[in-house]
């Protein structure tokens, strides 16, 4: 017949199982795991490039798209004022940033500008969209 013996006390928890454990010891371990999760999360999206629509027009876009070499992104609707944000994948071939925006009046705004190639780390592209245009730029 098996003997067991009880190694736990009052001053130092057991499991199930009857070893000791440190409380602090794993909520480090908790507080290290979630802090490299929130990390690799956050550092995912300052790796890839991004395009921001900005509509600084006084109506809603309607529908805005970009196309680029390796992929297309659909931004959807944009209220007056507001912007959208689309992170793609660093794997692109050569090539321009192309738009089509449609406004809620049925006006089409449509073109090509800046520069796409592949691992472009952290790039940033804004389209700023106003009633009647659409300019680019890259904010550093």
């Amino acid at each position: 017949m098996p003997i067991y013996v009880d190694m736990c006390s009052t001053e130092q928890p057991c499991d199930l199982f009857g070893e000791k454990k440190s409380m602090k010891l794993v909520l480090k371990v908790v507080a290290v795991v979630v802090s490299a999760a929130v990390v690799l999360y956050h550092g995912y999206f300052y790796v890839l490039p991004s395009v921001t629509v900005i509509n600084n027009a006084d109506i809603t876009i309607s529908n805005a798209r970009v196309e680029l070499p390796n992929s297309g992104l659909d931004f959807g609707s944009i209220e007056a004022k507001g912007k959208n944000t689309i992170y793609y994948s660093l794997e692109q071939s050569d090539g321009q940033y192309q738009f089509h925006i449609t406004m809620a009046d049925g006006a089409i705004l449509s073109g090509r500008c800046g520069y796409v190639t592949n691992s472009e780390i952290h790039k940033r592209v804004r389209l700023l969209v106003t009633a009647d245009q659409v300019s680019c730029d890259s904010p550093s």
